[in-house]
């Protein structure tokens, strides 16, 4: 009979059953299901119903994705699928009204999330690829294909309860399954520049000059948007010069992006020079499991007691051991891990890149039997003063009097005629002990371990998940 056909005909037969099984032409069977059918569910926690699955025959054709999955070797997707069902889904769920179309469910869109993210796509175009695309994907996510616009909604939407109940029940999840505990936590910080533009900064007399010039035009909302962003901009910008110049350094050149204030201008990793950044921080297990985590704009050492509680709500119990960089020796984070008993492994920082003109604080050997400081060229520096605290200074007190002038080491010790003198504060005995704790073979023995639990995860961060620059303005928003 083929041998028979018109040769026209054949080609155009076998078009129109091309166009069937693709799904252009509808088909009348009911035992064809169409690609575009969906499953809906009704919630446990709402009377709202959500899109649980579509693209059925995708999912269940005679070889199965889950089985066409495990033949291939896939892991990470089943272990994705199964963390997510672990998860109460309710606080999700809850944010929806019970009228209206069938909105996508909230497991399914956070495992796009997730999946995606472990894949190495950050971006929500890159998302939207990922789920149509790619088959572990596609079974986590139980063949949803939501656009870019629906998984942005979804992080807006739910960005309270990603950041709080669901982060700690999912690292719940993780820790268990990891067979894991936090008896012992690394902790590490890095820069990550911020969205504005860089080439946007103003500093505080280009930003009046601009507030005048908007001033005098007339008046749109625009202007009044912007007159704002500035003079916020100013205030913050004005906070950090009377930091800076607490210090003794000048504050005159700081600059500021009106955009986003709350980006500091700081130096990047890996040689980039400086930008806007952020800093965020991280506490780890030994297992390289992130256990808490949070953002500051500049600073490193301020966070440790919201890091410290925050794995205290996870896990309900502070870890025995703390290993830190030297970056992390402050007086701060030592007055925190004590206030918990948490065994603190910190070096102070005794290999700076570029070397000090004059010798350290650190170098100088405190006695507490003789109440005296022991100099690097052996000489005794006594109490010479003591000066009491008010309620803007610390009270402190003065040791000198060693033979300065014909030391051999001066040049490198001090210029001053009086001879060197060193300030006592009543936190150096907590440094001192720390320092003396840090000497010992087995302290330092344990801290190298630091850099081989902490320093992968922002190399996975970086390198993987691409987080080299935040994609959202504002300190809440990364």
């Amino acid at each position: 009979i083929m041998k028979k056909t018109n040769p026209v005909l054949l080609r155009v037969s076998q078009k129109l059953m091309l166009s069937i099984k693709i799904g252009v032409l509808p088909v009348k069977r009911r035992s064809f299901m169409t690609l575009f059918t969906r499953t809906l569910e009704s919630s446990a926690h709402t009377k709202h119903q959500f899109v649980k699955a579509q693209h059925l025959p995708v999912l269940a054709g005679s070889l199965s994705l889950c089985d066409y999955l495990r033949q291939m070797g896939e892991r990470s997707a089943f272990i994705v699928a199964e963390v997510l069902d672990e998860q109460d889904w309710g606080p999700f769920e809850h944010c929806y009204a019970s009228t209206g179309r069938a909105p996508y469910s909230p497991r399914s869109m956070m495992g796009i999330l997730l999946y995606g993210i472990m894949k190495g796509h950050c971006s929500l175009r890159a998302l939207e690829h990922l789920a149509r695309l790619d088959l572990g994907c596609i079974f986590v996510s139980y063949g949803v294909t939501p656009d870019h616009a629906s998984l942005g909604r979804f992080i807006y939407q739910h960005q309270a309860v990603l950041t709080g109940t669901f982060f700690k029940e999912l690292t719940l999840s993780v820790l268990r399954r990891s067979q894991s505990g936090i008896s012992c936590l690394a902790g590490d910080g890095t820069v990550i520049e911020a969205a504005c533009s860089y080439y946007h900064l103003l500093t505080q007399e280009a930003i009046s000059r601009e507030k005048s010039a908007l001033t005098a035009a007339p008046a749109t909302a625009r202007t009044e948007k912007r007159i704002k962003q500035l003079e916020q901009s100013a205030e913050v910008l004005r906070r950090r010069q009377e930091n800076r110049e607490k210090k003794g350094k000048d504050g005159s050149q700081l600059r500021i992006n009106p955009t986003e204030p709350e980006a500091v201008v700081q130096k990047l990793k890996r040689g980039k020079g400086f930008s806007t950044a952020y800093k965020p921080s991280v506490l780890v297990n030994t297992r390289r499991i992130i256990v808490a985590q949070t953002v500051d704009p500049s600073s490193e050492t301020q966070v440790m007691a919201d890091l410290l509680t925050q794995n205290f709500n996870l896990s309900g119990y502070h870890p025995d051991k703390l290993l830190l960089d030297a970056g992390y020796f402050h007086d701060a984070v030592i007055a925190e891990t004590q206030k918990y008993q948490i065994r603190l492994f910190c070096s102070e920082n005794s290999h700076r890149q570029t070397p000090r003109k004059i010798y350290p604080k650190s170098l100088f050997i405190y006695d507490g039997e003789q109440n005296s400081y022991t100099c690097p060229a052996r000489h005794q520096l006594s109490l010479k003063s003591t000066v009491a605290g008010s309620e803007k200074t610390r009270g402190y007190r003065v040791y000198g009097g060693a033979n300065c002038v014909q030391c051999r080491q001066k040049n490198q010790c001090t210029q001053a005629k009086g001879g060197r003198k060193i300030k006592r504060y009543p936190e150096d005995e907590k440094r001192d002990e720390l320092r003396l704790h840090m000497a010992t073979p087995e302290s330092k023995q344990i801290l190298s371990q630091r850099k081989s639990i902490v320093e992968p995860v922002f190399s996975a961060l970086r390198g993987i998940q691409g987080l080299e620059r935040f994609r959202r303005k504002g300190l809440s928003a990364v």
